[in-house]
C-alpha cells in the first residue's frame, strides 16, 4: 500500500481516535470538501470506515474508524 499524503492523510487522522467524526468538522475545520471521496478511497485501500445512520441539523453523517 501506498504511503498516504494529502486529503486521504488528514481524513485518518482525523479518525485514528476512533470516536464519530463529523462531516462537518472534514468540511469546515480540514476544508475537505470531497471527504466523502477521500473515505470512499481509503475503504477500497482496506481500513474499516463506518458511517453513523443518522445525520447532524445539516444533513451530514457522522464517521468513525472501527478498531
Amino acid at each position: 500500500m501506498k504511503p498516504l499524503t494529502g486529503q486521504k492523510l488528514k481524513v485518518l487522522e482525523a479518525l485514528e481516535s476512533g470516536d464519530w467524526v463529523s462531516g462537518t468538522y472534514f468540511l469546515h475545520t480540514l476544508k475537505i470538501s470531497q471527504f466523502h471521496t477521500r473515505i470512499y478511497e481509503l475503504q477500497e485501500n482496506g481500513w474499516d470506515i463506518e458511517a453513523s445512520k443518522f445525520k447532524n441539523e445539516f444533513g451530514f453523517k457522522s464517521y468513525r474508524l472501527k478498531k
